[in-house]
């Protein structure tokens, strides 16, 4: 199979928009209650918590990726997007001169639910995020019920390799230069 080439901006750009895809606030609680959390029955509280929980994997997805099919400057310029493809998920315009000062709520995301995926899908152990992402809900007393419910976990674990595969497998197919 012959790959696309894709400059070091284009690849960027890509994972950018794999991220975006994968992370629109509506689609994530339209998931959720598929799958058995309570989506838009919650509190704002508890609809951002669920959405940011998601939104992390989204972006260790890409990230781990990124580490397979990319180069390392083409990831670290996936990275300095954060603030700006959360503020985006979010609704919210980012100014770029953002990105070189994260926000203490971007540095929450990275330090908290962004590095426990990571962790796991950077040591090829996807199998695992279903119940991480489930045990992160169940410390917020509104999704605690559904979160440890193993039929919730099992529907999160299908459409989450369904999204590491997509991910992945589209990556896969270019080529990706470095600057």
């Amino acid at each position: 199979m012959v790959k696309k080439q894709l400059s070091a901006a284009q690849g960027i750009e890509a994972a950018c928009i794999l991220f975006q895809l994968n992370s629109r606030q509506a689609d994530i609680l339209r998931l959720a209650g598929e799958a058995g959390l309570p989506g838009d029955t919650v509190p704002d509280a508890s609809r951002l918590r669920l959405c940011l929980e998601w939104q992390s994997f989204t972006h260790a997805v890409v990230t781990a990726g990124l580490m397979q099919h990319a180069p390392n400057s083409v990831l670290v310029g996936y990275l300095r997007e954060t603030g700006h493809l959360l503020a985006q998920a979010r609704g919210e315009a980012a100014p770029r001169a953002e990105q070189n000062s994260p926000s203490l709520a971007q540095a929450d995301f990275v330090d908290g639910p962004f590095a426990a995926q990571m962790a796991l899908l950077g040591h090829g152990r996807q199998a695992e995020c279903p119940g991480l992402f489930c045990q992160r809900l169940a410390t917020d007393p509104l999704l605690t019920e559904a979160a440890t419910d193993k039929r919730v976990e099992a529907r999160l674990a299908a459409v989450m390799a369904m999204v590491i595969s997509a991910v992945w497998d589209k990556l896969e197919q270019y080529e990706i230069l470095a600057d």
